[in-house]
């Protein structure tokens, strides 16, 4: 089983540790401040109130032994750099640490980073997506220019079935899944039926993606 180390208990990091936890995961947690490792403490593997910037501490926690380790220290820049650096030198194969600007990620990627993340803006984007295409239920970006998309179904494909409409030759992607209510059809086949309520998830080109978003 992987082994997860997460430094930095804010919301961020305490979210993704107790997430990970929750799904049976090994987690290692490291914060310097008491109350938030107290808080975590019986949710874990091993939660260790440190300054994470302490190689001796990292190591005496067994960070070494971790796959994965998720730094998250808010807005203490240099702080997050200097962690990445000692996460590389202990051999922790991916690295990934939420960033505050693109500046600040560029040099974390140079000095280890596997991937540095930016939630706020993340959630920037959705909340601009939803409120100019309220029946997007959900938007995953995947490899550059592809994107998966959870829609429900505009009125135009009420009543139709998945031959009919032929998304993959008119619009260009293909259907994942038809939820319907709490039933869920993966990879449905052409005669199934669109029926109003119904949410498709499509994976295409972004820019294809694009266009069925504005079907209505």
């Amino acid at each position: 089983m992987r082994q997860f180390a997460v430094i930095g208990l804010g919301r961020f990091g305490m979210k993704v540790a107790l997430t990970l936890a929750e799904l049976g995961m090994p987690v290692i947690a490291i914060d310097n401040n008491a109350r938030r490792v107290e808080l975590i403490a019986d949710k874990v593997a091993f939660a260790l109130k440190a300054d994470a910037t302490d190689k001796k501490a990292l190591g005496m926690a067994g960070v070494s032994s971790a796959d994965v380790a998720v730094v998250s220290l808010g807005e203490q820049l240099e702080a997050s750099v200097l962690v990445t650096i000692i996460l590389r030198e202990i051999g922790v194969e991916q690295i990934i640490v939420k960033g505050t600007s693109p500046e600040h990620g560029k040099i974390l990627e140079l000095v280890g980073a596997s991937q540095v993340v930016f939630p706020e803006e993340d959630i920037a984007q959705r909340v601009a997506q939803k409120i100019i295409a309220p029946n997007i239920v959900d938007h995953i970006p995947l490899l550059p220019g592809y994107s998966i998309i959870e829609f429900v179904a505009p009125e135009q494909f009420l009543g139709k079935t998945l031959l009919d409409l032929n998304l993959r030759r008119n619009f260009g992607v293909e259907v994942l899944v038809i939820r319907k209510g709490e039933n869920i059809k993966v990879i449905p086949s052409a005669m199934d039926k669109i029926e109003e309520g119904d949410t498709l998830v499509i994976l295409g080109k972004d820019e294809d993606v694009q266009k069925i978003r504005s079907v209505e």
